[in-house]
């Protein structure tokens, strides 16, 4: 693998330059409809399902695009719920239950897993079993009650004209956070649902997560790029923690990191 940056960059140019030549639109297209399958409630027309149904890698690459689009339900909520005349914390709850039911239910299910694994102390395959227990213990229960208030304290801390703007790039920013989860992170297991999604997890593909930010930063071009900044940490950070702890990073570990990264994102923006 070449070091070079300018290097790297002429073959990430060069793989979407073929992808361009190769029915990129479509291919892109069905990769979308993956990942926001995966991701999100709000369903798409069966139709749209691609015949040939794309690697996960490049589907969870475009994991910001579905994240930001999810962060809109939550910012029209605010808008609409504040505009209406009801209080910063009435529209943050509101924004919070509108975008639980459009997704965000899937990263929390993550979170609450780690949690409750994190808190029993295991390592290894003793800690696996705990975060595969489909009941919910303290402390996924402790981590839910601390997303949700979180959430809501530091969204309604926002300046109400920036709120539908920090709902979105919080929400892409977030995703990127998985990304750069995946990226750093190994698979634990020979086998499992995530396996593909992680393991063959490129810096390419990294690329591309990255460039599914930029539309979103046209809202706040500044805290975009420090919120997607913090994102990456925190994406390194959790894989780099569960690689020692977990033996690499599953499915529960992206959605884990990508709470974290928003309510990192959303103090942003209450901060600021």
């Amino acid at each position: 693998m070449t070091k070079d940056p300018g290097e790297r960059f002429g073959k990430f140019a060069e793989s979407i330059s073929a992808g361009l030549r190769g029915g990129f639109p479509g291919d892109l297209a069905a990769c979308f409809v993956v990942i926001w399958t995966l991701l999100s409630r709000i369903p798409l027309p069966k139709s749209w399902w691609p015949e040939k149904v794309p690697k996960g890698d490049r589907a969870l690459a475009l994991a910001p695009l579905a994240g930001g689009l999810l962060g809109v339900t939550g910012g029209i909520s605010a808008v609409v719920i504040r505009s209406a005349g009801g209080s910063s914390l009435v529209s943050a709850w509101t924004a919070a239950a509108v975008y639980f039911l459009a997704g965000w239910s899937l990263h929390l299910d993550g979170w609450g897993d780690l949690w409750d694994g994190i808190g029993s102390g295991r390592r290894g395959d003793a800690l696996r079993e705990i975060m595969k227990d489909s009941r919910l213990g303290s402390f996924g229960g402790a981590s839910l009650v601390l997303a949700f208030g979180l959430w809501t304290s530091l969204l309604a801390s926002v300046n109400p004209h920036l709120r539908f703007s920090a709902c979105v790039i919080s929400a892409a920013s977030a995703r990127f956070a998985e990304d750069c989860a995946a990226f750093y992170g190994r698979y634990p297991w020979e086998e499992g649902m995530a396996k593909g999604w992680v393991d063959a997890f490129s810096s390419c593909d990294l690329f591309v997560s990255a460039l599914c930010l930029l539309p979103f930063a046209l809202l706040s071009p500044l805290r975009a790029a420090l919120c997607a900044a913090l994102s990456a940490l925190v994406g390194f950070s959790f894989a780099l923690l569960m690689n020692r702890r977990l033996g690499g990073v599953n499915g529960d570990v992206l959605g884990a990191s990508a709470v974290a990264a928003e309510i990192v994102s959303l103090a942003v923006w209450a901060l600021w």
